[in-house]
């Protein structure tokens, strides 16, 4: 299902706020590894970055690996826009 919503995210059928919260889930659920996660204080940004979609595209479409797709939402992780 996460393909979809990242496939549906990238189109512009969801927004950004259903897309970090399906991602979330998955990193809470441990269905989703994210190396070295930050402490909930320690955000910085809030908006997704627009390649985001792109990665997520390609993810969707097959043209990216998991482990590819995985690296951008650690990103995501890391500058605390999305807190697991």
């Amino acid at each position: 299902w996460i393909k979809n919503n990242a496939k549906w995210f990238a189109d512009g059928s969801i927004g950004e706020s259903d897309f970090t919260m399906g991602i979330e889930y998955m990193i809470k659920e441990k269905i989703m590894k994210i190396e070295n996660l930050p402490d909930a204080s320690s955000t910085s940004e809030t908006k997704v970055p627009e390649w985001i979609k792109n990665n997520a595209k390609w993810w969707a479409d097959g043209k990216i690996d998991d482990n590819s797709f995985v690296q951008g939402i650690q990103f995501l992780v890391q500058a605390g826009i999305i807190n697991p």
